[in-house]
């Protein structure tokens, strides 16, 4: 337990103090509440549970990372830049032990003092990477862990079995954000199997999580809204709204009008046939950003008929993606040239050929193969992506041109797209970081569901040999060499195709002065986030 911040003053002190306590309230008072508009809320605010699209534009608000990707000055190779955000400097003190200096003087939501005490909360065994972690994913990123130790209050050390390259990515990036460790301790007791405890503390901080970050959670109202109050005490200093509410509007014209109106402040989420419209009010603001994010399609490799390679193939190069990509996103986007994006850096393989359009190609292959004209099931969720059905009408239609019959089949959840009689269904792959391990590997590698749970991707002994070459190598010239490797033999193995990476929409009031980013996170943080006067 950490004992609560002590703070001695002089009585000269103190009157200045209170003497500056007026205006401090009066400009408290003066910031304005700010309301976006989303098309679905946060499912949870536990960064552990959930870390879906619509989970962490709510709590990156909520809770900090020890190092922070400065989305707005990539490096000069357009490789991801980090920064610091709840430690100082980060350091290889040897191979395998990497040493984080904390930044001091930060508070949690509840008052408490961030200290190594909430790293080590954050990235227990127990919790994110030992052998039966509570929130299984985190095995994905830190399964490398051997120790996290507290070398003094402010000085973490992170031991890993084999040297990682990218831990400070790791550690800047999905399931790394810190909680406080005396909410999440309190549950704790002697004798009690970790699942079981945190169960209940899971359950009790789904809706009431304990960050560090510049706003901190007020409220939560199932299918209306999610609250957060402006967090004064944050280190980067105040934040500029006093609070910011995600209201739920499905809809995309009804958080189009809304904002027209005036009854909310940012809307997500808006879709490239109201791009011009938005345009034409001189009080509105549109912002486009291209995602780090794929949307594709993904084969049942275990499927009768699509266990046949040059059948997907086919399907994948019957598809024109820049007419996709013209016709849906008004050519303001890009196919990634394979599993990969530029901000890779020195690992980005930039004569890698990605995914061809050759209907003569896919024709003969079609005729090749041993298809018989059986109707192939595309299912996808309505809505979940943007422009979701219309790709799927299009592509229907590519493929029905070199002689493959699809029908489209909508199901509500991953559940039913996942169930037994999965051939084809819309899936999107995130990079979550800015490396193959952290990416490709993090969703299709050998250890993942792909493989092991759902068994839809029967890999080649290609594929996962480099993926464990790749995993042990820390020389970025041989990984970048195994990593070239490893995309021809996903690109051969072909689970997949890649349709393009979405454009996110985001119309707000002039007066919002707000970056979106390439991910999915909404950083309302002082250094992001600022409101002009009206």
């Amino acid at each position: 337990m950490k004992s609560r911040l002590s703070i001695t003053t002089s009585w000269a002190a103190l009157a200045a103090v209170l003497a500056v306590l007026p205006s401090l309230s009066a400009t408290a008072a003066e910031r304005p509440d700010v309301t976006v508009a989303v098309n679905e809320l946060a499912r949870a605010l536990d960064p552990g549970e959930r870390t879906g699209n619509v989970d962490v534009r709510a709590y990156y608000s909520i809770f900090d990372t020890l190092i922070r990707r400065d989305f707005a000055h990539p490096t000069a190779d357009g490789g991801a830049n980090l920064v610091p955000g709840l430690a100082e400097s980060w350091s290889w003190t040897s191979p395998t032990t990497f040493d984080v200096k904390l930044r001091r003087g930060v508070q949690c939501h509840d008052g408490s003092p961030f200290n190594a005490n909430d790293v080590l909360a954050t990235f227990s065994p127990d919790r994110l990477w030992g052998e039966k972690p509570y929130y299984p994913d985190g095995r994905v990123y830190f399964g490398n862990f051997t120790g996290v130790d507290k070398l003094d209050d402010f000085t973490v050390r992170f031991t890993v079995a084999q040297h990682d390259p990218i831990i400070a990515h790791r550690l800047s990036s999905y399931m790394s954000f810190i909680i406080c460790d005396e909410p999440w301790n309190a549950f704790k007791k002697e004798g009690v199997e970790a699942k079981v405890w945190m169960d209940e503390a899971a359950k009790a901080l789904r809706w009431k999580p304990v960050g560090t970050g510049p706003y901190k959670f007020s409220e939560y109202q199932r299918n209306d809204r999610i609250k957060l109050v402006a967090f004064d005490e944050y280190y980067e200093g105040a934040p500029a709204a006093k609070s910011i509410t995600f209201r739920s509007v499905p809809e995309v014209a009804a958080r189009v009008a809304g904002l027209v109106a005036g009854d909310f402040d940012i809307a997500v989420e808006i879709p490239p046939d109201q791009w011009d419209s938005l345009k034409k009010y001189n009080d509105i603001v549109l912002k486009t950003e291209p995602l780090e994010n794929s949307h594709v399609l993904q084969f049942n490799t275990n499927d009768p008929v699509l266990s046949d390679k040059k059948l997907r193939h086919a399907m994948s190069l019957a598809i024109d993606r820049k007419a996709l990509i013209d016709a849906l996103w008004k050519g303001e986007t890009y196919a990634p040239n394979g599993h990969q994006l530029p901000s890779f850096g020195p690992l980005y393989v930039k004569d890698n050929p990605g995914y061809d359009y050759n209907p003569e190609l896919a024709k003969k292959l079609v005729g090749e193969s041993s298809y018989k004209g059986q109707e192939i099931s595309y299912r996808l969720i309505p809505n979940y992506y943007l422009y979701n059905v219309e790709a799927a009408q299009i592509i229907q239609e590519m493929w029905r041109a070199v002689g493959i019959n699809a029908r489209i089949d909508f199901v509500e959840s991953f559940n039913e797209v996942r169930k037994p009689g999965a051939q084809v269904f819309a899936w999107s792959n995130t990079y979550r970081v800015p490396d193959p391990t952290g990416s490709i590997l993090a969703l299709w590698g050998p250890d993942t569901d792909n493989q092991k749970s759902w068994k839809f991707y029967g890999a080649s002994e290609a594929f996962n040999t480099a993926a464990r070459e790749l995993q042990a190598e820390s020389d970025e010239a041989k990984r970048k060499a195994i990593f070239a490797k490893l995309l021809t033999a996903f690109q051969d193995d072909m689970p997949m195709t890649m349709l393009y990476n979405p454009v996110t929409g985001y119309a707000m009031k002039k007066t919002i002065n707000w970056t979106p980013y390439s991910q999915y996170y909404m950083d309302f943080r002082p250094s992001n986030f600022s409101i002009a006067a009206k």
